[in-house]
């Protein structure tokens, strides 16, 4: 289940290629990426197991500024 505004897209490559082909491309488009974070690869580090999950934080400070200032 989605929730509103959030498109799922299923990968044929696993978490990490995933993430490595979109941040690659966002940065090609001249898009900032602000930060990646490895939730599983920090859950490893603390000894605990989960699926592989990462996020990669993106986007305009150009377009975005205005819009949270508002």
């Amino acid at each position: 289940m989605s929730a509103k505004g959030i498109v799922r897209l299923a990968s044929h490559h696993s978490v990490a290629v995933t993430l490595d082909r979109l941040e690659s491309l966002l940065q090609e488009r001249g898009v900032l990426v602000f930060a990646r974070i490895d939730f599983s690869g920090d859950a490893a580090g603390a000894r605990l197991s989960m699926p592989a999950e990462q996020q990669l934080i993106f986007g305009s400070p150009k377009a975005g500024a205005p819009l949270m200032v508002s």
